[in-house]
């Protein structure tokens, strides 16, 4: 029996001793009141945005790092530019000026920033882990001060450390780590060196939903490069978008909303069959379904990733993925032609298929599927893969379409009672059954399984591959 091991980012809540520095003290000329137009050549809205919940701005402070001068304009500034770039890569995408909310300050005409004071030295938070260990603080913060937070998504900013140390400068769900330095100000955006502002942008993107994707063949010439492929190097300095698929999952998301008394990001259920192509390829990949879902589906998202050079997928291996959209047809299905031609990756590669269903609530749910090039043109193979181990590891049984008893099982290799995880080829399904001869509980799949759950890891003792 073999261990399963899910590495998973534990934020565990704890007592602290915290306090809050606000913003109290007499408006001076770097603070001045004012409603301000957002910084830069180029604005979509007129002044600053507030929400009915709004992005948590935190600036959290090492006790022995101290705040940089004049943190809450340079950074409500820049927060103003990426507001403004929001709304209008939201309006091209056809769903108007909306953006993230934040918090103004009536009197100074800054983002209400929560400054959170550390308890421990600027050694103590870095990159790799202190993710978790700034969480728990900000949460305990959280506990005692719940009127300053509006929503569930957080940007937290920390001062530049000073002892040459790395702070953390990713995201982690719904909550996003930045760094403040002394060049950071909107007034330098298109002549730094530095990453760090274009990297906030990205990382910000990161915190309100978005995973990696880069512009398609057909959008680098006109649009640019996507935010959440290599735009964390480009924003500010050169042509830089959002993606439709980034626009549509932002489109629910919970801080995007004007006015809004919703639930968000709640479990949804849902069911999805795909429907394999008959057809002889025409320079299209055909993608098509029909689902079910607990909650209403606004978006359909297709995401095809590379494995290059055996890098792998999934998250931080995906910046090459390229992303589509396609509406819901009319309440329950989708059918769209992907044209293989604005992939940046072909030859000869493994792909996963992620379809994604972004749901009314904020919630999306992805499908992943396998597929490979084979000299420029897709596959889809009809059979699955399994595994012995989760996240595919161990040993590997190909299984084309058909029903297995144990003894059919370990025949082509699939051991009884030893499966964790499989792939599966868009366009085909597996039912797995706890005993032999289909008998037992049973559960069907129509995507990949990283790691069974379910009472089914190492319980599979027949099974059956079909067209889905």
């Amino acid at each position: 029996m073999k261990k399963t091991i899910i590495p998973i980012l534990a934020v565990k809540l704890m007592c602290c001793s915290l306090f809050f520095t606000a913003c109290k003290k007499p408006v001076t000329n770097q603070e001045e009141a004012s409603s301000r137009k957002p910084p830069g050549e180029k604005s979509t809205l007129s002044s600053p945005v507030t929400n009915s919940r709004n992005l948590n701005v935190i600036y959290f402070i090492p006790n022995d790092n101290p705040a940089l001068a004049n943190y809450k304009t340079r950074i409500s500034d820049l927060l103003f530019n990426f507001q403004d770039f929001v709304a209008g890569e939201m309006d091209r995408n056809g769903y108007g000026t909306k953006t993230f909310g934040l918090s103004i300050n009536d009197t100074t005409g800054n983002v209400n920033i929560i400054t959170i004071m550390g308890q421990y030295g600027q050694a103590n938070y870095g990159y790799s882990t202190s993710g978790s260990t700034v969480l728990t603080e900000v949460n305990a913060y959280k506990a005692t001060h719940a009127s300053e937070f509006s929503s569930q998504h957080s940007l937290i900013i920390m001062p530049l450390r000073t002892d040459g140390g790395s702070t953390p400068f990713y995201g982690v769900g719904r909550n996003c780590f930045a760094v403040d330095y002394n060049g950071l100000d909107v007034a330098n955006l298109a002549t730094t060196t530095s990453n760090l502002m274009a990297g906030m942008l990205h990382e910000l993107g990161h915190g309100l939903g978005l995973p990696h994707n880069k512009q398609r063949v057909s959008q680098a010439g006109t649009l640019g490069t996507s935010l959440m492929g290599a735009g964390n190097t480009t924003y500010g300095r050169s042509a830089t978008f959002m993606t439709e698929a980034d626009c549509a999952v932002l489109n629910t998301c919970e801080v995007f909303q004007p006015t809004t008394s919703a639930t968000f990001y709640g479990a949804v259920t849902t069911t999805l069959k795909t429907y394999g192509n008959p057809n002889p390829y025409d320079g299209n990949i055909y993608v098509r379904g029909k689902f079910t879902s607990s909650s209403p589906v606004t978006n359909v998202l297709y995401f095809l990733d590379p494995n290059v050079n055996n890098e792998g997928t999934g998250v931080n291996k995906d910046y090459n993925a390229n992303a589509f959209r396609s509406s819901v047809t009319p309440t329950d299905s989708f059918n769209v032609a992907l044209p293989v031609g604005d992939l940046q990756v072909k030859g000869n590669t493994p792909y996963e298929l992620k379809i994604k269903l972004v749901c009314q609530n904020g919630t999306v749910v992805t499908y992943t599927y396998n597929f490979s090039f084979v000299s420029d043109v897709p596959q889809f193979p009809n059979s699955i893969q399994f595994y012995q181990h989760c996240s595919y590891g161990g040993w590997t049984a190909t299984l084309p379409i058909g029903t297995y008893t144990q003894s059919q099982m370990g025949t082509l290799g699939l051991v009884n009672n030893d499966l964790s995880s499989f792939k599966i080829p868009y366009g085909l399904k597996v039912t797995i059954y706890k005993d032999d001869n289909f008998g037992g509980a049973s559960a069907v799949y129509t995507g990949g399984n990283s790691c069974l759950s379910g009472g089914f890891n190492d319980v599979v003792s027949s099974v059956k591959v079909a067209y889905n």
